[in-house]
């Protein structure tokens, strides 16, 4: 027996679909998206095609962008799904980031403008925190001064995790909630998170993630001692991290400080 793995097993069984990891691995799949989506978007009949998590949109001059889930429908609209447990992750300026990033992969060298297609970003976020009690926060660009519309083609929306009305989008709610497939209303949910929590395969998937993320919250903490000139030997230590592996984030940071001369 590996307490460590049965622990995590049981750090699993907990999960929900508003837990960003649980979210990450859980969204891999075009049937639960679709769902999520048509209920948000009042969309019954979108139709995803397509479907990315933990996407990475890259900028070689300035900060790069991992995306959640990237979903794209027939029609080739793009949305951008994510979940946020905790206010510090909330933010309209950060939604922004995330549309501009959007179209800046979207648009080749040279290309049409166009032709860029409607990009939807949504923030599932666990609590309320717009603070107007509406199930849905929809934003886009308006006019002002003038009654004069244009197609921007750019829609932000926010929903709120804590809206429990008896409609659809207040039983979706209830369900990534929810950490008990059998009590969720969604079929497609459910199906999707008992899998992850009792097929052999599905957990072996899910606490390997479950591992990643541990073992990224122990080189960012090693990092941030070894910035402050903190000894490998207790970086070590204090970390659990092999010295091999406390000496090689050592020599990546010494490599960062050389590059910035």
């Amino acid at each position: 027996m590996d307490p460590v793995r049965d622990k995590t097993k049981f750090t699993v069984l907990n999960y929900r679909l508003i837990d960003d990891l649980f979210a990450r691995v859980a969204l891999k799949d075009i049937p639960a998206v679709q769902l999520i989506l048509r209920i948000i978007l009042k969309m019954p009949g979108l139709r995803v095609i397509s479907v990315k998590v933990q996407e990475l949109l890259e900028n070689g001059v300035n900060r790069s962008l991992w995306l959640d889930v990237l979903a794209q429908d027939d029609t080739g609209r793009r949305f951008n799904v994510e979940v946020q447990n905790g206010k510090e992750g909330f933010s309209p300026r950060r939604m922004r980031h995330h549309a501009s990033m959007m179209d800046a992969t979207l648009l080749e060298k040279g290309g049409d403008w166009q032709k860029l297609p409607d990009t939807y970003v949504i923030f599932i976020i666990d609590k309320d925190y717009p603070g107007s009690g509406l199930p849905l926060y929809e934003y886009e660009v308006l006019p002002r001064g003038h009654d004069v519309k244009m197609d921007f083609g750019l829609h932000f929306l926010v929903v709120n995790g804590e809206w429990r009305g008896e409609d659809a989008l207040g039983w979706l709610m209830a369900d990534m909630h929810e950490p008990n497939p059998m009590k969720m209303h969604y079929p497609v949910l459910a199906r999707r998170c008992l899998d992850l929590k009792t097929d052999d395969k599905e957990v072996v998937q899910m606490c390997d993630a479950v591992q990643k993320l541990v073992d990224e919250s122990k080189e960012e903490i090693a990092i941030n001692l070894l910035k402050e000139k903190a000894a490998p030997e207790l970086v070590s230590r204090a970390t659990g991290l092999s010295m091999a592996r406390v000496l090689e984030l050592q020599a990546g940071l010494q490599e960062e400080a050389d590059g910035t001369k």
